[in-house]
């Protein structure tokens, strides 16, 4: 190995998101290393080495491997798939470790030991190979011989797993429940080390956050003068404009949430963990006090809060599915209704407080189990606890909103069925379902629709000062026909978010119909963004008002509409003049907070973040949240509040913010069961130094003086952005020619064209180009920020290619790489094309999973059955788009979630045989409601997945393939594609099958009648 000591020296760039090094070679000259830089897949991780004097990595072309080790003599042994058995504890399904070993040192590789567990980080110590498996229950290190006898266990961790170790050949260093512990093998010992890391601990220092960057809920007061929001966990209140910010609660150690100001506007109540469970409390809003504890009983997690306009009186709706109410003067908690599908969301008192709104799914008669994708608007009388249906069930009612004078409750609902065609295929869809509707809320209440007589001059807000200290009207309401009253707004349908009600007016918001554009291997919906509009009922017209408007309250003075966009906030008064024909012009009144322009100044207050505590607070809330809604109550027979424990213990230990992701992983991967997340957060960001991509594959040639480009790859041109930039039009750059320098700097072998694109992600830049005639030539050109779509692109269209080669083009290939708006798109771009040969192969390796699986069964399973045959075009398939013979699938270990569920309803269905290995086998869905204090998601596996043949066995197993067929490294070596050779193989047998059918075009179809003999009826 090369000496130690001089400076650090960064050997690649490759802007990989995983890179494990892993081993040295004999001559300690290189490093071996796995990463997933060029991989079109980012489960999966190929292995590399590189130079210690830096330049260009080198692939070794085996394929995918998380961690690999070389022994002096040469052999390598691979360790795949998984490579910490600590985050999902008791892993048994298709990507549990595996290791593959070339004995010989002849390039064959072969299964080192095949146990029920996860076996992973193979390391050789001396003759023998140790590796991390948990088959035992905890995982711990073992070792064997070269060819898999001889098994030995040389730790004995028995409460946390043995993670992350190291060797240098002789001694292995793992870490297990934040201790580092030495194994020595030959002397059968293992020491915990006193390691010391002398250090400020800067990630655990206080530090102060701006509000507008962690708004989580806000709400303005009754009056309409003052606000209270809560940002980082941390309740605010503050006049609009004037004074200062408030700030109450008990720090980073309590989280309160769901604030809701109380009739008098004074005080508020708020959602606290201050004892461990969710209460409610009551806070001062503007005086020093101690809170008022409301509630002692356990009320679940809170999901929902709303506050009674006349009286101390607060509803609520939880994670079970309830609706309360919460009499505030003695903590009484009545339950007033339960739905058996979904949670009741959208709660709204009326202005006299005798009634309260909500939605709620239902079922729709006794013998019928209630949609959890349907809602109907239900009131409640908050006094007698009389539940009313307010509208019929039909698809989602939501957002009930209160007209302040009585008579009618708004809401929003997908009531209109007006389909629209699809584009690119024979489809129809809703994508512009909903609108906005009215309830008359008794018989003799007519249409808010029809003109009224009114005098030529007339000044609505005059009129609602004259009345805005009078008490509010008492709402009566005539249930007797009540879901034969709904009106609908005389409006187009769209895409509505929210609806408020002022006298004589609602507002309501609307959003841009947009479609998801895939871009990588990612998909993200745009900010939820949209306009302002207002109906006017004097006017008898819709309006916008304001556009770049996310969420709206309404304050209880029916004038005072606060709104956010995007990280700012505004007030405005919701009955100010109409703009004439939605001439929005708020330009002229500018930006800076003030009474006159609306926006608030969100700066004047900051929150106080004391990490160790958010940190504990944070870990109990995470642990609270499995508890409450994991999808067992038994919690699959784990004792919780023994995990709860074990790892609360660690707490202290915490340091960074990283280090509390990896202890909540560890906490749910005891649970054994998939889909139990923690994402995002508040961590700490290093400079970001983006490297750019030029979508093309290089290498060093010495004699040329450069890196000579061996392969372009191309994504679509008309979209620059997954296309290589080399491929631009005008550029004439191709295969074979030379990079010599990159912005006007050489290339060298250990100053490779990675290392020169450091920091030059989407960046236009010079590039010095060699022909083959010796012909130098400068190009300017803009860099890609990733280029994983464009070799996935490759990767679909040379299987595509194989497959069209190798059956003379009768056979169509699809990949679908997920199971989300990405998935969707890439198979329809395939399947569109390729449905209308002989066979189709339908691969979902590397299905990442999703929720749109049974759309595309439901659309290989269609059966063709029929044909239109015209006199001059081709015979047309009915049903349309059905696939014309047999199918094969390709499924793989990385296949999972939605994935998983698409191969094995792909047997369920008898659409063909599976070819592959048996998928990742999680099934446990998830719907992440709620965020941590920081932002973090963590996800609790609510939704266990059945299957009519397996019961619930496809999770923490996969679906087994009808054949099995491994993809060794040396297959990789050789480009061998044995999945493929077999699926091919099959597809072969099953359209020889076709024999006796007759032809059309040299096709095998259905009989067809011969179009001119046929006479009609």
């Amino acid at each position: 190995m090369p000496a130690a000591g001089g400076p650090a020296k960064r050997l690649t760039h490759l802007g990989a998101g995983v890179c494990t090094i892993s081993a040295w070679d004999r001559d300690g000259r290189r490093i071996l290393f796995a990463s997933d830089a060029a991989s079109p897949f980012g489960t999966e991780t190929i292995g590399y080495t590189v130079s210690v004097e830096g330049g260009a990595p080198a692939p070794l072309g085996l394929g995918h491997m998380r961690t690999l080790s070389l022994h002096a003599d040469g052999r390598l042994v691979i360790g795949r798939n998984n490579d910490d058995p600590a985050r999902w504890k008791r892993y048994r399904g298709g990507t549990a470790g595996d290791i593959w070993i070339d004995a010989a040192g002849n390039g064959t590789f072969s299964r080192l030991i095949g146990l029920n567990g996860n076996v992973c980080w193979p390391m050789w110590i001396g003759d023998r190979v140790a590796f991390l498996s948990d088959h035992e229950g905890v995982a711990n290190i073992y070792s064997t011989r070269p060819d898999g006898s001889d098994l030995q266990r040389h730790t004995n961790e028995t409460t946390y797993f043995a993670r992350f170790p190291a060797t240098d050949g002789t001694r292995i260093v793992y870490t297990a429940g934040a201790r580092i512990s030495v194994l020595d093998p030959a002397a059968d010992s293992v020491r915990v080390l006193d390691a010391g890391t002398p250090s400020t601990a800067p990630q655990t220092a206080r530090r102060f956050i701006d509000v507008a960057d962690s708004l989580e809920h806000f709400a303005p007061g009754p009056d309409g003068t003052a606000l209270v929001l809560v940002a980082r966990g941390t309740p605010i209140t503050m006049p609009l404009w004037e004074e200062a910010a408030v700030q109450h609660g008990s720090g980073s150690a309590v989280r309160y949430r769901e604030t809701e100001w109380l009739r008098d506007g004074k005080r508020f109540v708020c959602v606290s963990d201050a004892q461990g469970r969710e209460r409610l409390e009551i806070h001062a809003a503007f005086r020093d006090a101690e809170p008022e504890v409301a509630t002692h009983s356990d009320i679940g997690r809170v999901t929902e809060l709303a506050a009674s306009p006349t009286a101390d009186v607060v509803a609520f709706a939880n994670h079970r599915n309830e609706l309360c109410l919460v009499d505030l003067d003695d903590g009484a908690v009545r339950v007033l209704d339960r739905s058996s599908a979904s949670r009741i969301h959208d709660l709204a008192f009326s202005p006299d407080g005798r009634w309260l709104a909500y939605c709620c799914a239902v079922s729709p008669d006794e013998a019928t189990t209630a949609n959890p994708e349907t809602s109907i608007v239900r009131i409640a009388k908050v006094k007698s606890g009389a539940v009313h249906d307010a509208t019929s069930l039909l698809r989602v009612d939501r957002a009930p909103a209160w007209d302040p004078d009585g008579n009618y409750l708004y809401f929003i609902s997908t009531r209109d069925f007006n389909p629209i065609y699809d584009a690119l295929q024979f489809d129809l869809s809703f994508p512009m379902a909903s609108r906005p509707f009215a309830i008359a809320l008794r018989a003799d209440v007519p249409s808010p629709f029809v003109p009224k007589p009114a005098p030529l001059h007339r000044d609505k807000r005059d009129d609602d000062d004259d009345r805005r200290d009078r008490k509010p009207p008492r709402i009566e309401i005539d249930f007797n026909g009540i879901t034969g009253r709904i009106i609908g707004f005389p409006v187009d349908e769209g895409e509505y978010g929210e609806i408020v009600a002022a006298r004589g007016r609602v507002l309501f918001t609307k959003f841009p119909l947009k479609g998801i554009k895939p871009q990588g291997r990612n998909w993200e919906e745009e900010d939820d963004i949209g306009t302002l509009w207002a109906y006017d009922f004097d006017q008898q017209r819709a309006v916008s008002m304001q556009s770049d408007v996310a969420e709206i309250r309404l304050a209880a003075d029916h004038r005072t509409l606060v709104y956010t966009a995007q990280e700012r906030m505004r007030a405005i008064d919701a009955l100010r003049d109409l703009p004439e024909e939605n001439d929005i012009d708020d330009e002229k009144l500018g930006n800076e907070p003030s009474r006159r322009t609306g926006w608030l100044d969100l700066t004047r207050a900051s929150v106080l973040v004391e990490p160790a505590a958010e940190w504990a607070q944070m870990y109990h809330e995470a642990w609270r949240m499995q508890g409450e809604q994991f999808w067992d109550e038994h919690m699959s027979g784990v004792d919780w509040n023994l995990v709860r424990d074990r790892y609360a213990v660690l707490l202290p230990l915490v340091r960074t913010r990283s280090e509390l992701s990896d202890l909540m992983w560890e906490m749910h991967g005891e649970l054994g069961t998939s889909h139990a997340y923690e994402i995002g957060g508040d961590h700490r960001e290093p400079p970001q130094y983006r490297r750019g991509f030029l979508g093309a594959d290089v290498a060093w040639d010495r004699d040329a003086g450069g890196y000579r480009i061996a392969k372009i790859y191309r994504g679509d041109s008309w979209d620059r952005a997954i296309d290589s930039p080399l491929a631009a039009p005008g550029l004439d750059v191709r295969e074979g020619d030379v990079i010599v320098a990159v912005s006007g700097r050489p290339v060298s072998e250990t100053t490779s064209v990675d290392e020169l694109l450091v920091n030059a992600a989407d960046r236009d830049l010079p590039i010095t180009i060699a022909t083959a005639k010796k012909e130098r030539r400068r190009i300017l050109l803009r860099t890609l920020r990733d280029e994983r779509m464009l070799r996935y692109r490759a990767w679909v269209e040379a299987n595509r290619a194989l497959v069209h080669q190798r059956t003379g083009g009768r056979v169509g290939y699809v990949h679908i790489p997920d199971m989300g708006p990405w998935g969707f798109s890439e198979f329809h771009r395939g399947y569109l094309s390729e449905f209308n040969r002989d066979a189709l192969i339908v691969d979902v390796r590397y299905n990442r999973g999703g929720h749109v699986s049974p759309l595309l069964l439901e659309k290989l399973a269609r059966k063709r059955v029929g044909y239109d045959v015209s006199r001059y075009g081709p015979p047309v398939p009915y049903p349309p788009e059905s696939v014309a013979g047999p199918m094969v699938a390709l499924t793989n270990q990385f296949a999972g979630s939605d994935g998983d569920i698409f191969s094995h309803c792909f047997k369920l269905y008898s659409l063909g045989p599976l070819v592959g290995k048996r998928t990742w086998g999680g099934v446990v869905g998830i719907n992440p409601y709620h965020r941590l204090v920081d932002g973090t998601i963590t996800t609790q596996p609510e939704f266990s997945f059945w299957f009519v043949d397996v019961g619930w066995r496809v999770e923490n197993y996969g679906t087994d393939p009808d054949y099995d067929i491994d993809i060794a490294p040396h297959d990789v070596r050789d480009g061998h594609d044995p999945q493929m050779e077999k699926a091919l193989e099959l597809i072969a047998q099953r359209t020889a099958s076709t024999n006796g059918k007759p032809s059309f075009e040299g096709r095998p179809v259905l009989t067809i009648p011969n179009a001119l003999s046929h006479t009609p009826n």
